[in-house]
């Protein structure tokens, strides 16, 4: 067991909340102070662009990652609204914005990223939101009614989802991407078209290939979308989903050039999740992960951080790390739940599509190995591909194709 008598996790996120979590429940009985700049405390952000956004009752408190009993029955001692202003890894002492000086045994950074915004004229107006936080949410709920007009830009899950749900709310809704095609950096081409498609059937407008020049707002409060061939849309609302920095406001410049990988922009650790100060620890979106092979990885999903979470409690005790779990992922669209698990090869050549009900699913397979699968509506065929890829099953790519075959048996091997 460690002689850690005090921890410090800065971030109520997902995996800041697993550390704290982890900690009492590997035994740990000294100090664990939480702390996290938002008001509201910690909280699942996947529903921020649904249950939040599309039921005017729902709170942060229903979406709550811990409880206030619970924080009182672990002896966690929270500070919420009062974010890090300052870190001395050499010290592992904190300066928060109220003043406050707090120093620990061990550190754990949590603090997630923020949403990106692009960098053109007009991004800082107050029609132009973006939906990282429970406050920005609300701001968005509050805008809407049945004939608001908004547009989403970015084509990847965030953006996704929150053109499903606003189209749902009865907005009048215009989807923007770069890109020829939503989503098809993520996902199988056929697949996207066909998830797309959906969306476009509920009446959402997709423009592709948009390249924006920037946005001017209009006497009467609503904002011109002026795209660089010279043409434009006028909306109420833009929602920027273009995607997410790891957020270390809290580290000098000099700590940052020492903490800070410079491909990802997240803190650098290795496989238990320390940095190169001893007792400081980062998980969960922030934190850039070593790898065997030497490359690094920042995921930016919920799964990977309360493991990565996990994991950096288990360190902190010198107790034994958490096997790694198959990466895992989902993302609610309207009536779209997709998941994906492991890594998805967009190559036709390792690509197995297997057609169960009314949407496909999609292996990827190398030398007869599952190394990915995604499925809409369809839970229990990631499931069964996890447990192929955990257990390294070898299995005929034909097999996988044909729907008479059921998964369960081919996961067994």
């Amino acid at each position: 067991m460690s002689q850690i008598e005090s921890v410090i996790v800065v971030g109520a996120s997902a995996a800041g909340i697993s550390c704290v979590r982890t900690l009492r429940q590997l035994g740990f009985l000294g100090s664990i102070t939480l702390i996290d700049k938002d008001q509201h405390g910690a909280y699942e952000r996947p529903p921020l662009s649904k249950q939040i956004l599309m039921q005017a009752d729902s709170t942060h408190h229903d979406i709550a990652l811990i409880s206030d009993d619970e924080l009182t029955a672990f002896n966690i001692e929270a500070h919420y609204g009062d974010g890090v202003c300052e870190l001395d890894p050499m010290t592992r002492t904190i300066i928060l914005e109220s003043g406050e000086a707090l120093t620990a045994g061990a550190i754990v950074l949590a603090t997630g990223g923020e949403a990106r915004r692009l960098p053109i004229e007009g991004a800082d107006l107050p029609q132009v939101l973006v939906l990282r936080h429970y406050e920005d949410a609300l701001n968005l709920r509050q805008r809407l009614n049945t004939d608001t007009r908004v547009a989403v830009i970015g084509g990847g899950f965030i953006g996704a989802e929150t053109t499903a749900s606003l189209s749902k709310s009865g907005a009048v809704v215009q989807w923007l991407d770069a890109a020829a095609l939503p989503m098809a950096h993520l996902l199988p081409t056929e697949l996207c078209e066909k998830i797309v498609a959906n969306h476009c059937a509920q009446g959402v407008t997709l423009t592709s290939h948009c390249r924006l020049d920037k946005f001017i707002e209009q006497p009467d409060g609503s904002v011109s979308i002026l795209f660089d061939d010279g043409t434009s849309i006028e909306v109420d609302v833009i929602v920027m989903g273009v995607g997410m920095a790891p957020s270390t406001p809290y580290l000098s410049d000099a700590i940052s050039a020492e903490l800070l990988n410079l491909v990802t922009g997240g803190i650098q650790v290795n496989d238990n999740q320390a940095t190169k100060f001893a007792g400081v620890y980062a998980a969960g979106d922030v934190a850039a992960v070593s790898q065997v092979d030497g490359s690094t990885v920042r995921h930016e999903h919920w799964q990977s951080a309360q493991h990565q979470g996990e994991r950096a409690a288990a360190a902190i005790l010198n107790q034994e790390l958490p096997v790694a779990p198959v990466d895992w992922f989902w993302s609610d669209q309207g009536d779209l739940h997709i998941e994906m698990a492991g890594k998805i090869l967009p190559t036709k050549e390792h690509l197995v599509m297997r057609l169960e009900g009314e949407w496909p699913v999609y292996f990827s397979v190398v030398d007869n190995r599952v190394v990915g699968a995604v499925s809409v509506n369809n839970p229990n065929a990631v499931r069964a591909a996890m447990r192929m890829i955990k257990n390294d099953v070898n299995v005929e790519p034909s097999q996988l194709a044909n729907p008479e075959l059921p998964l369960r048996k081919l996961m067994r091997g």
